[in-house]
């Protein structure tokens, strides 16, 4: 399908090529008739000096003191429209041709020089020359007479000879360039026969297989490596960007089913019998319990759809330490209940570009996590440090820790260790993978170490700005 403002490659390299040729020849024609100007007037100069000979021949002795020669115009066979004039020593004219134009004839510095008459063009020759006369009362010695010869002769025919000349090379152009035409327009259409190929495959790609692979022909032409191996990346990329969608999807459905079937359990179990006024301010706290489960994790999965979907730009610097240690004033009395000490360690003012709701959710999440996984007694270290542009972020608690099985999976989401611990810690499996989200978008890192019974350590740098 052609669209509104398109352009084809194969008629622009055509129309290139074109252009180029067609550039080529001029400046050949035009090399060329410079030559064959040339060439012919070097031959027409020639000519004139043959011509003037014999000018020079028909100069006979007058046989009179007065008069040292004179042309004898019946020796003179010259083409039609050509001017000649003769000179004596003294300037006078010996003789010329009928009705001569005088511009024609008139003597000149230059040898040879072009005199435009009209629309015709002339080309005259001027010479000295010496005729020597034989008389017989000189005893046979010849009398020498000088004399001026001017002979013109009109360029018109030249012109035609060179336009005669020129007009092979015109008619060769021409030829070349339709073949030219022809072949380029054949071997592109050749030569991106593996692009339309790989255009047809790439159109061929569909959820949910999205496999793409390049077709051989375009794996043969160089130019076309890389945009078949961005072609792939991109298409895997795309893969498992919608293979950890279709899971996120599938986990989600997985964990409000059984977050609402927690739920409907407690629900039925109050409903069995009649119960006392205190059984069921129990049973109604627990409903109520577990229908915070449900909202947090509902909660959750809307701030990590958030996170994905909102760009970071425009965010500005905010201090990382002041909104840390702001987090951790909220969280304390949490930290409290559970018998678990805060402490907290930072330098002065570390500048961060991040959006404050991101910060604040990335600390809670790292501190909370930690809280809930510390028996009581412990305590949780959080850290704030900046070196070489780098402001870094540690939380460290000394709680149950991570086996080393789980450790690779623990930013997945909705991956819990312990999927029975859920209902006390309330834990949704959501948190680590929140944090990690946060800190990709603001182009930084996040970490995590941990050792069964020794307890677990993240850290987070960011750039300072």
């Amino acid at each position: 399908m052609k669209l509104p403002g398109s352009r084809s490659l194969v008629h622009q390299t055509i129309g290139i090529v074109v252009a180029a040729q067609i550039l080529c020849a001029a400046l050949l024609c035009s090399a060329a008739v410079l030559y064959e100007r040339h060439t012919r007037l070097r031959a027409l100069d020639i000519s004139l000096q043959g011509r003037s000979d014999s000018v020079l021949g028909a100069i006979q002795d007058a046989e009179d003191p007065d008069d040292n020669v004179l042309i004898d115009s019946a020796e003179l066979k010259l083409p039609e429209n050509d001017v000649y004039a003769v000179y004596n020593q003294g300037g006078g004219l010996l003789g010329s041709s009928l009705a001569a134009p005088p511009v024609l004839i008139g003597r000149h510095a230059d040898e040879f020089r072009s005199v435009k008459i009209g629309r015709t063009t002339y080309r005259v020759f001027q010479r000295e020359a010496m005729r020597v006369i034989d008389r017989a009362e000189n005893g046979g010695t010849g009398l020498k007479r000088p004399v001026t010869i001017l002979y013109a002769s009109s360029e018109q025919h030249l012109w035609h000879e060179v336009l005669e000349a020129v007009r092979f090379y015109l008619l060769a152009i021409v030829v070349a360039t339709a073949l030219t035409v022809f072949l380029v327009s054949l071997l592109l259409k050749r030569s991106l026969a593996p692009l339309s190929e790989l255009a047809l495959a790439a159109a061929a790609l569909a959820p949910p297989e999205l496999v793409f692979t390049a077709p051989a022909s375009v794996m043969r032409v160089r130019e076309l490596l890389p945009l078949a191996k961005v072609l792939t990346e991109s298409v895997g990329r795309l893969r498992e960007a919608f293979a950890k969608e279709q899971r996120f999807v599938g986990d989600a459905a997985h964990e409000l089913k059984t977050a609402i079937a927690v739920v409907r359990s407690s629900v039925q179990l109050l409903m069995l019998k009649r119960r006392t006024v205190d059984e069921y301010a129990v049973g109604l706290e627990r409903v109520l319990e577990d229908n915070g489960r449900v909202e947090a994790l509902v909660a959750q999965m809307l701030q990590l759809a958030s996170m994905e979907e909102t760009s970071v730009e425009g965010a500005c610097a905010l201090d990382f330490g002041e909104l840390t240690a702001t987090a951790l004033e909220r969280l304390r009395p949490v930290a409290e209940t559970r018998g678990v000490l805060l402490d907290f360690v930072r330098q002065a003012a570390i500048p961060v570009r991040l959006l404050p709701d991101r910060g604040f959710a990335l600390v809670s999440n790292l501190v909370l996590n930690a809280v809930q996984h510390s028996s009581p007694g412990q305590t949780v270290s959080v850290s704030l440090t900046v070196q070489q542009q780098l402001a870094t972020l540690e939380v460290v608690d000394t709680g149950t820790g991570v086996s080393p099985e789980a450790l690779p999976h623990l930013f997945e989401r909705f991956f819990r260790e312990d999927r029975s611990r859920s209902r006390d810690t309330g834990g949704t499996g959501l948190g680590l993978s929140i944090c990690k989200s946060i800190v990709e978008a603001a182009g930084g890192s996040i970490s995590l170490e941990s050792e069964p019974g020794q307890g677990t350590r993240v850290t987070v740098t960011f750039m300072s700005a």
